[in-house]
């Protein structure tokens, strides 16, 4: 083809058909121009599907972390209401005449429970790499980002301040009223023995600190609802968003 054009050109020149050959070299001119910008229009779709290629892997990897963090919140609910509900069982016990018995060990060692939240981030990290305008949907972009920098960034700052509680008000306490501390389990459970059980009634201090443990698992409890249910939110967004695209 190219050799046809060049013969072509050669032999307009030849025979002095200027103006054929000015028309012709424009015609020419503009065939270069359409085949650069069909080339470029095809890298371009080219580098389309890649991306949305790895946006969809990006997505599907998000909403598999996201899953996996709900069934770990779902459990850390769990494990705080159990703290909440022995802790209300142990009070009414103290602050009565209900004799001491073995099975109330569970309930002292359930008490000190707060749970350790554990969160995945190795899809968010894949995208903070890839650049988050990776993902072409505004409303599901900034809806990720804000459930990871606020509401997990969050959850970090609690998982601390109750590390910071079971250690520094919690432990000491129990180290001064309790058996038991190398958490031996009973069925799963951390089982604690008071060392003088007749002490710990209408004891002030004990009974606030445990009414503060309490109220620290009841909030924890509200957070953790209200986290989950913004995650379950970000989900069906990019369940939508992967169904659009099929």
């Amino acid at each position: 083809m190219i050799k046809f054009l060049r013969r072509f050109r050669q032999q307009l020149l030849s025979e002095n058909k200027f103006s054929k050959y000015l028309i012709y070299a424009i015609g020419e001119i503009i065939l270069v121009v359409i085949c650069i910008l069909i080339a470029l229009q095809i890298n371009n779709w080219n580098e389309n599907r890649k991306e949305k290629k790895i946006e969809t892997s990006i997505l599907n990897e998000l909403q598999s972390d996201f899953k996996s963090d709900l069934l770990s919140l779902n459990e850390d609910i769990e494990i705080n209401k159990r703290a909440i509900r022995s802790n209300e069982l142990i009070t009414k016990v103290l602050m009565s005449n209900i004799d001491y018995n073995d099975s109330l060990d569970l309930h002292f060692g359930n008490i000190q429970y707060s749970a350790s939240f554990t969160v995945n981030t190795g899809g968010f990290e894949n995208l903070k790499s890839r650049g988050f305008e990776i993902i072409a949907n505004d409303t599901l972009r900034k809806d990720i980002i804000e459930l990871q920098d606020r509401w997990y960034d969050y959850l970090f700052i609690l998982n601390q301040k109750n590390n910071t509680i079971n250690i520094e008000q919690l432990l000491p306490t129990y180290r001064k009223y309790f058996t038991n501390l190398s958490y031996t389990f009973k069925d799963q459970y951390v089982s604690f023995t008071p060392v003088n059980f007749e002490s710990l009634r209408n004891n002030t201090d004990f009974l606030q600190l445990i009414a503060y443990q309490k109220f620290n698992n009841e909030k924890t409890v509200q957070y953790l609802e209200i986290i989950i249910k913004r995650i379950k939110d970000v989900i069906d967004k990019i369940q939508f968003e992967l169904k659009s695209r099929t």
